[in-house]
């Protein structure tokens, strides 16, 4: 006689105190203060104009600091996770400081983003999955600039599929890296590319890397580690990140576009941005509210740009090559304060 086989009913077993994880829920509000500051510092960097090379900016120092606020009230969450939020940005602005170069013409992208001042509600699409942008009724601008905007800025993607302890180690995916370094988004100053040019004179623009940074191409081991739990003022998780990343991007078509925008036709031969960044990012995650608490980190690295391209002068074309090399650094911080709508 054959016997029934054993079944075991288990209930369901949540997370425990000690696991990280996301819990929102409709009515919570949470303000975030990102502070990114990029320096790049300039071995050479030497155009070629028909055979000639002029300097461009060799032993220079150019530095960029974004600095945002933004305050996202949850309208919906669905097992914890957001699902609709409105997004104030209240503050939004960019520091740029380069020594000047001499014959070149530095365009300064400081100051006040269009987004500052603005709400922006974010919806989930249940069916394909993906977020939605559209203007609150007190705020308007531009459609492009919705499109540049990203909905995750909980950092989410730092998290284990299962439980930990203090101790592990796991991967993260590598997309981190435009999350710390480009939050929300791209919310820059937009500048107007035009220059004045002379009559009978030539107006080069020097390429370099994306306005969006283009994180997306980089490869390599994003790994975090469960440091320790600290008890002061709450309880928080200590999570530290190890990045060691890099990237060949092909910029080719893309500087093609860029260039068809401001009106001109530039034929690319060749235009690739290579870059490496490591480094350390340490997070402290809340174990009671759910959710990050802040974030402190460098990433260092190198890059450099070779570009080749002809453009149309008068009735001369023009062939030209530009090679760049130097150093990179970027300094991350990140403060938290979510008020109501919390999961226990």
């Amino acid at each position: 006689m054959l016997k029934s086989p054993l079944l075991i009913l288990l209930p369901f077993l949540p997370l425990s105190a000690d696991s990280p994880r996301v819990a929102h829920e409709a009515g919570r509000e949470v303000v975030r203060t990102y502070e990114v500051t990029s320096i790049r510092s300039l071995d050479s960097a030497v155009i070629n104009v028909q055979g000639q090379d002029q300097d461009v900016g060799s032993g220079k120092e150019r530095s960029e600091t974004l600095s945002l606020v933004v305050a996202d009230k949850i309208l919906a969450a669905t097992d914890g996770a957001p699902t609709g939020f409105h997004r104030e940005f209240t503050s939004a602005s960019t520091d740029q400081a380069m020594e000047e170069v001499e014959g070149a013409l530095v365009r300064d992208s400081s100051g006040a983003s269009e987004l500052e001042g603005l709400g922006v509600i974010f919806t989930l699409d249940a069916e394909g999955g993906a977020w939605t942008r559209e203007y609150d009724e007190d705020s308007s601008g531009e459609d492009a600039w919705l499109e540049e905007l990203a909905p995750g800025m909980d950092l989410s993607s730092i998290l284990p599929e299962g439980e930990v302890a203090v101790g592990d180690s796991w991967d993260v995916p590598v997309s981190i890296l435009g999350d710390l370094l480009r939050p929300g988004g791209t919310v820059d100053v937009k500048t107007d590319p035009g220059v004045d040019v002379p009559e009978g004179g030539v107006s080069i623009a020097v390429p370099g890397a994306p306005d969006d940074g283009g994180w997306d191409s980089f490869e390599g081991e994003v790994v975090a580690r469960y440091d320790s739990i600290e008890e002061e003022d709450g309880r928080r998780a200590k999570i530290v990140l190890t990045l060691e990343l890099s990237s060949d991007l092909d910029r080719v078509e893309e500087l093609e576009a860029e260039a068809a925008e401001r009106g001109a036709e530039e034929d690319f031969s060749e235009a690739l941005l290579t870059r490496s960044l490591s480094g350390e990012v340490v997070v402290l995650w809340d174990l009671i509210g759910h959710h990050a608490l802040s974030v402190e980190g460098t990433l260092t690295g190198e890059s450099t740009f070779n570009a080749a391209w002809a453009i149309e002068a008068g009735q001369m074309q023009l062939e030209l090559e530009y090679e760049e090399e130097g150093s990179l650094e970027y300094e991350v911080s990140m403060e938290v304060e979510a008020t109501g709508g919390g999961a226990d």
